[in-house]
Formats: structure tokens, sequence, C-alpha cells
């Protein structure tokens, strides 16, 4: 029989068998994965190396490299299962303020929540609460797994339909990732790094263009595709634009595409930019210029995501007028004070 749920208790994931140094199976690692993502259905926000993250009801923050650990798994297995979690509609993953943070997909039927305390019997408006809360929660991890340019957000969205943001900053042994800490530092045979040496300020020092074309290809390792040459035409194009703004101009590009998901596929066409595409004077205007941060949508998908947070709204509407009115008839009855 595939139907019904076995229930299992959070503390199996304290017990001596599940703690065992082991590795992994895709099995057991999906099944971390749900009982690591947050429970609770207030937001959380964490101060984590000087940073602020904040995560809801089914999502978990979580690097690659602690995964990894924690699994027993190289990191090229852990984002192979990563990808194909996503490719199942099974989890999405985004970058927030520099972290990983995965999100569950159907994270209520895994963990849904119980039923009001202080009532014995399941009545026709707890189930209606309940629904609702489903479906509430099932918009919130669309709207989170979809962050826009000039959204509402998702820490407002809470707070204006009756939530606001936990304030518990104590930290966990946990590691996340930081997309500006990628990239390896490496020393040129005379020990001066070779990020230092492209970002130098110094006029009459030469370009690096083979540093220059490293720190390209570990900063978008198994994200763009890597170069294997600088030519004449690209040396060009790089020095007009650093000509132009300035070596340090380079690094603040490499870091705004790593936020941007549309230049790294996320897009309708699965386009991604490329070395060539990036150093041509209009793109690299643009991308200095914040034109691709976040995720860029077509008019459609924009109405698409506004009718998702109208619909949140008014699902949070109903759920706070559903309890209110429960309340009243539980004091009526003398079942709470």
């Amino acid at each position: 029989m595939d139907e019904g749920f076995l229930r299992l208790s959070r503390r199996f994931f304290s017990n001596e068998m599940w703690n065992e140094a082991r590795t992994f199976s895709s099995c057991e690692a999906w099944l971390d994965l749900i009982q690591s993502a947050r429970f609770e259905a207030t937001p959380r926000k964490e101060s984590i190396g000087g940073r602020e993250i904040s995560y809801s009801r089914g999502q978990y923050p979580a690097s690659i490299r602690f995964l990894s650990q924690r699994w027993k798994w190289s990191e090229k297995k852990v984002r192979s299962f990563l990808v194909h979690l996503r490719k199942k509609g099974m989890i999405t993953v985004e970058c927030n303020q520099g972290m990983n943070l995965i999100t569950l997909c159907k994270y209520e039927e895994y963990n849904p929540m119980g039923t009001t305390k202080g009532t014995s019997k399941d009545t026709g408006i707890e189930k209606e609460i309940n629904e609702l809360r489903h479906e509430w929660a099932q918009l919130r991890a669309q709207l989170g797994a979809q962050p826009m340019n000039n959204n509402l957000p998702q820490s407002e969205l809470l707070q204006k339909s009756g939530h606001t943001e936990g304030t518990n900053t104590k930290k966990e042994e946990r590691e996340y990732i930081d997309i500006s800490l990628h990239q390896k530092k490496e020393n040129t045979p005379d020990g001066v790094s070779k990020k230092a040496k492209l970002s130098s300020p110094s006029p009459s020092e030469k370009i690096d263009y083979s540093g220059l074309m490293e720190y390209y290809n570990t900063t978008f390792k198994d994200r763009l595709q890597q170069i294997r040459s600088m030519t004449d035409v690209r040396k060009k194009a790089v020095k007009a634009r650093i000509a132009q703004y300035g070596k340090e101009s380079v690094r603040s590009v490499f870091n705004l595409i790593l936020q941007s998901p549309f230049l790294l596929g996320a897009n309708d066409r699965n386009w991604k930019c490329d070395f060539d595409w990036i150093f041509k004077q209009a793109n690299f205007t643009k991308i200095l210029e914040g034109n691709y941060n976040g995720t860029r949508l077509s008019k459609n998908q924009q109405d698409s995501e506004q009718r998702k947070r109208d619909s949140v709204l008014a699902v949070a509407t109903t759920v706070r007028e559903a309890a209110a009115k429960k309340r009243k008839e539980l004091e009526a009855e003398g079942v709470i004070e």
C-alpha cells in the first residue's frame, strides 16, 4: 500500500542509529532535508558570520560544503543531487544574501500543522483553517522561490498578513555559502595574490590577463562556460572596461552576476551570459547599474506573481477571521478563557 502516513517522532533523528557515522544514501539525504527544514510557522532570522538571513517554514539554509560533510559525499555529488531534486520539482534553491536557501516544494505534505489545541473534535471550521494554512504555505513557498525586482519583500508581506519575523539570533553549528568567497585565494609566482593583482589601482601596472582568466573560470565553475584563452579581442575589451571603470569593477560585476539568476540561466530560453558578452561595453555597464539584479520576468509572469501575492494576502485574512471566529466559539463553550 502506498497511501497514508507513518508517524515518525523527531526524536528519531537524535537516535544513535541515525547519528552513526556513515555515507548517506540518496533516500537518507532526502529525509535529512525534510527533517532539517524549519517546522515552525513563524519566519526565523539568524545572524551568520555578521550577516542576517531569514527563512520560513519548509526552508533550510545550507551550503554545498556543509551538506558534503554531513552526508559524507563529494561536493560534486551534492550538487548533482540538488539538481536532480529541482528537476523533479521537489525543491527550489535560491541565493539569499549570499547564502543558499533550500525550499521543499511539498513540505506541508511531509509535516502538516496540527489541529487547534484545546478541542477534542476535528470540526469543519478546523479543517477549513488547516486547508487555508496549507494553501497559504504553498503560495508563500512559490513566492519565496521566485524573487523579483520591485516586489514586496516577503518579510513585509508576512507582516501585512499579521505575522512578524522571529528575532532569535542564536548561532547554530552550520555552514552557509557566501558567494563573495567562492573564489579561492591563489598567489602568482612572485607571491602576490592574483585577486589583488587584478584589482590593484596602480595605473602603471599591466593587466594580468592569465590571472583574470583563471579568476573568471574559478568564480563561475559549473555555472558559466569556461574560457581557455585570452584572445586579442578579449584583451582589448577587458582593457577598455578597466580604463572606463577601474579594475575593481571587474570583481563587482562578477559578484553581481553570481546574484543574478537571469544571467545564470533562469530565463525562458535557458540562456546564460559568457565572458565575451560580459565585457561588451553596454552589457558591462548595465550589470554595474543593477539592471540584472533579481529575476527578470515577462509582463505575463509579473501579472501572475502579483496574483499570487494577492492570493496570499486574501488567504491570510481568511485564516485570521476563521481563527478569530473559532476562538469566540471556544470561549462561549468555556473550552478556553
